[in-house]
């Protein structure tokens, strides 16, 4: 690998800044919040307290409140790779200003509830380089290592049955490595990726009370909710889009399987009420607390649009019944990496600049 980045950067990699022609508007859009983010302060933290707490406590709270800037740091660091002029500049420092001070206070835990909204820093952190000093850049990809190494420590910990092996915090946790080995080149852990994926797919996509497997995941049988089957397959689809080359056949056809099993739920032919027999009892607690994502309400579609739109990119399987979702209504990140992993025919809007 060379100096520059290291992850599949899609149609990013095509639009060649300065050449005048029209920016794609996926990608403008992502320019204006870096352009409202170059005072950008971040405040780091030394730990999150997401998992196993509730909304209202106060270290939720206080991780809540330090990640909010994470989106605005990945929109920096895509005008310091893809802008011109003062932007470019000015989203290089500020990007890099904030990458450096969380490398310098936040040390990774290896937990993946956590830890997974580090991803959007990670893909910051190898954007900037080639566009920053070597010894900066060092720094980040020595960061970048030790969320993988702490992720292995922390499975490496647990009993080979427990069950955070087979549900979402394992997805989480293979995403948040298979980002890190890469921006980190890490040879070593980026050749185990393909195993652990297909090992943590056998383990995660089970069979139905019929005993065929249909694309329902552990989650969904632990929780009884389609929330948590899209928590354990949305880090997957990521992967394909960040590190196509360390997903497999095998593990693409559990991934589109997964992605399968929401079709009649996604389009209304069946219906779902969340939590209704979960076996968690942490799921209870949050209802309780009113947390409006844990009550035991039919599962709204509009949950599935984040996910089924990433998908549509990578797994062309789901494109003839998800057409009704490409539409303006996502945040700035999401639209930008639809844009940029979209279909082939797009490559010429990017690489001359025009419609995103």
């Amino acid at each position: 690998m060379g100096d520059g980045p290291r992850l599949d950067w899609g149609l990013l990699t095509g639009f060649e800044p300065g050449r005048g022609a029209a920016v794609p508007k996926d990608l403008a859009r992502i320019f204006q919040v870096a352009e409202e983010s170059t005072g950008l302060v971040v405040r780091p933290t030394e730990r999150f307290e997401l998992a196993g707490t509730l909304n209202g406590h106060p270290g939720h709270v206080r991780s809540d409140e330090a990640k909010r800037p994470f989106p605005a740091v990945f929109a920096l660091a895509v005008a310091a790779r893809s802008a011109t002029g003062p932007l470019r500049a000015r989203g290089r420092d500020a990007a890099v200003t904030a990458l450096l001070a969380w490398a310098r206070v936040y040390r990774p835990t290896g937990n993946p509830v956590d830890e997974w909204f580090f991803v959007p820093l990670l893909q910051a952190a190898d954007l900037l380089a080639g566009e920053i000093p070597g010894a900066d850049i060092a720094i980040l990809r020595g960061w970048a290592r030790e969320f993988a190494a702490s992720g292995d420590a922390f499975y490496a910990r647990l009993a080979d049955g427990n069950k955070v092996r087979s549900n979402n915090w394992m997805a989480r946790r293979l995403l948040i490595r298979c980002v890190a080995c890469t921006v980190a080149a890490d040879s070593a852990a980026r050749a185990q990726m393909p195993a652990l994926l297909r090992e943590f797919t056998a383990r995660n996509f089970i069979a139905s009370p019929a005993g065929q497997r249909d694309g329902r995941t552990f989650d969904f049988a632990q929780r009884d909710a389609l929330h948590y089957h899209i928590a354990a397959v949305r880090p997957l689809v990521e992967m394909t889009l960040y590190a196509p080359d360390l997903v497999d056949r095998q593990a693409r056809a559990a991934v589109a399987s997964g992605l399968e099993f929401l079709r009649p739920f996604f389009l209304g032919e069946r219906q779902h009420v969340e939590f209704a027999r979960t076996t968690v009892s942490f799921d209870a607690a949050r209802r309780d607390d009113g947390n409006p994502a844990f009550q035991n309400a039919p599962w709204d579609p509009r949950g599935g649009r984040v996910v089924l739109r990433l998908a549509r990119t990578a797994y062309p399987e789901v494109r003839g019944w998800t057409e009704q979702i490409v539409d303006a209504g996502y945040d700035p990140r999401t639209k930008l990496l639809a844009a940029i992993y979209g279909e082939p025919q797009r490559q010429a809007q990017w690489i001359v600049g025009g419609a995103g």
